[in-house]
């Protein structure tokens, strides 16, 4: 017969799975968390890519006309879950409202057509849901995209700072903003990776800064500055264009000494080793114990614009990558992350952000929601998609899997860091001492907590956790462990459940092999 006291051990653990007996031994491993010491305040919040799918937004895209009003109420419903903090919405121009050059070589503009309408979908979403959007285009139009369209030299503008564009642009913004109210649109981002050789600016520095003053004039000019900055520079650390004075860790540097006047926030995009991720160095692999120093200085919000994993060329889990791309038969080789399909990716992806997080980024938008998006250099081929979403909404239509449509592991554990980390959040410093591979970040926003706790060993772990000077609050719990995350299976919407822990007083959390479990006082 069990005693009274060995009942109420198997009772709590049946309720939670992860909380240790308060009569037993405190962990040897803690995180004491201090509720008035910050890593950073005003968090930004974490968030998606989202684009407007411009391989079947109408009825001339290459896929035709195959966002229903039925797709995207299934993505809306969706996101609601996720509850993104922060979106990205990069276009190309002649995707949306260009229409060409007229005859005295002037841009044509068109707010009212199919491409537009959908994009007007999305941004609806976001408007209501107060969702911030870092708005943007890939680059200057005809220099990288779309060149094999008849009309792409009479229509090719001329440089990142051609006046044209940049006018284009203020029309854009002050017809999204003033005309649509999309007053939810923040940021703008000029070129996407402008220090990368497949950057319309093939990275050049001088040029990507010319066309940020000449929009940021813009932007001012038209009064929109109330509404939305230039961020930048949004280039990749770990790439260096061939043949230049300056390495791609270098631009955000150069970006604070000669354009801090005119650049609202900072960002960066970053593609991280899968072994860096998992052994603790994410951030010093994408330069922040540099940026960051540097960009608090100017008293302006960082963020990372683009997050997620990949791994060098002809490395072991590269070679995964493509073997697993290979049999798919409709992944892009070349632009693809077929460990979305895995449970392993939604552990990674939350390991490297709280390890941002920590270091004092302020915000971080995953590549990407959707397969269904993009294409290998945009051109629609099907066979090429881009894998790295949460799911394929087109999977039925375009390569007959029904089953590709469905919501894929790492959609919860990243839906839980966008949704219990909001905006305005202050993330918490932390005295730790933890378990190899076994990482935490926390954050408190009107006196509500969250912790999120990653264990990327393939050990179970203990973590005594504390909160010091917090108040007595139901905590409850969300738990991503690998037999109740299987892809292609109905996981539901998993909600919190309360969890019988003592934020002030702490307690001891049992954290599974290869798992993320979440503590949070939030709704």
């Amino acid at each position: 017969m069990k005693s009274i006291k060995q009942s109420i051990c198997i009772a709590a653990l049946g309720a939670s799975m992860l909380f240790s007996c308060q009569t037993e031994q405190k962990s040897e491993f803690f995180a004491d968390i201090k509720s008035n010491e910050f890593i950073s305040k005003g968090f930004v919040g974490n968030g998606v890519q989202w684009s407007a799918y411009p391989h079947a937004d109408g009825p001339t895209a290459e896929w035709g006309d195959l966002m229903t009003n039925a797709k995207w109420d299934t993505l809306f419903q969706r996101v609601d879950y996720m509850q993104p903090q922060l979106i990205r919405v990069v276009d190309q121009a002649n995707w949306r409202y260009y229409k060409g050059l007229d005859k005295k070589g002037q841009p044509v503009l068109d707010f009212d057509n199919p491409e537009m309408n959908q994009l007007y979908k999305l941004m609806d979403y976001c408007q209501q849901n107060e969702i911030e959007v870092i708005f943007g285009e890939w680059g200057t139009p005809y220099h990288f995209h779309d060149l094999e369209e008849a009309n792409a030299k009479k229509d090719r503008l001329d440089n990142a700072h051609d006046t044209r564009w940049i006018k284009m642009i203020g029309a854009y913004l002050d017809h999204m903003i003033n005309t649509k109210g999309y007053t939810c649109i923040r940021y703008y981002n000029l070129v996407n990776e402008p220090n990368g050789d497949w950057a319309s600016t093939l990275g050049d520095f001088e040029e990507w800064s010319k066309g940020v003053v000449a929009l940021d004039k813009e932007i001012k000019e038209r009064g929109l500055d109330k509404y939305v900055r230039v961020s930048g520079p949004g280039s990749v650390p770990q790439y260096t264009y061939p043949n230049k004075d300056y390495k791609g860790s270098d631009w955000v540097k150069m970006s604070i000494d000669q354009l801090d006047e005119n650049i609202g926030a900072y960002e960066i995009h970053t593609y991280i080793g899968t072994e860096d991720a998992r052994n603790g160095k994410a951030a010093e692999s994408m330069y922040l114990p540099q940026d960051i120093p540097a960009v608090q200085k100017t008293g302006k919000k960082f963020f990372v614009g683009e997050i997620g994993i990949k791994d060098a060329w002809d490395s072991p889990h590269h070679k995964e990558n493509l073997r697993m791309g290979t049999e798919d038969g409709y992944a892009s080789n070349e632009d693809s992350q077929m460990a979305v399909f895995t449970y392993r990716y939604g552990v990674d992806m939350v390991d490297a952000t709280i390890q941002l997080m920590n270091a004092g980024a302020q915000g971080m938008v995953a590549w990407d929601l959707d397969d269904a998006m993009h294409t290998k250099n945009d051109t629609g081929e099907k066979n090429k998609l881009k894998r790295w979403g949460f799911w394929n909404i087109l999977g039925t239509e375009l390569i007959d899997r029904p089953e590709d449509e469905n919501i894929r592991p790492w959609f919860y554990p990243w839906s839980w860091i966008c949704k219990y980390f909001p905006e305005g959040t202050d993330i918490l410093k932390q005295e730790t001492q933890l378990p190899q591979n076994v990482r935490l970040t926390a954050g408190v926003l009107d006196g509500k907590y969250t912790v999120m706790l990653v264990n990327n060993s393939a050990e179970t772990q203990s973590i005594h956790v504390a909160i010091e000077g917090a108040s007595t609050q139901e905590v409850k719990q969300l738990s991503y462990v690998e037999e109740s995350y299987q892809l292609n299976t109905d996981m539901g919407r998993p909600q919190p459940k309360p969890a019988g822990f003592n934020l002030k007083k702490g307690s001891n959390v049992t954290l599974p092999a290869y798992s993320v479990v979440v503590l949070t006082t939030m709704e």
